[in-house]
């Protein structure tokens, strides 16, 4: 998971601000600026492990799905065949006269 993540973060065709929600997560995570500030004692530390939390799950599910290769603005992740261009490979039916 390590090395595909890797690749993932340096892929031009992945969106910049599906790349930046990790590191958006941690900059929220150590700013002194929050929701509910940390001097509350455990609800001031719930919702920095709440947005930690949906970023990393968030993160993990788009490196999953991630497919190396795959043209901008087609999804990898519908299940269809697909040749190299990204195109879908389903059967032409062909009409007789």
């Amino acid at each position: 998971m390590g090395t595909r993540f890797f690749h993932y973060v340096r892929d031009p065709q992945v969106a910049t601000w599906r790349k930046l929600a990790g590191l958006l997560a941690v900059l929220y995570f150590v700013s002194p600026v929050d929701a509910i500030p940390d001097f509350i004692p455990v609800v001031g530390w719930l919702d920095d492990l709440g947005v930690l939390s949906a970023a990393a799950f968030f993160m993990v599910r788009e490196v999953q799905r991630w497919r190396p290769g795959t043209p901008a603005g087609v999804p990898s992740f519908d299940g269809l065949p697909r040749d190299e261009e990204g195109r879908t490979r389903e059967p032409t039916l062909r009409r007789h006269s």
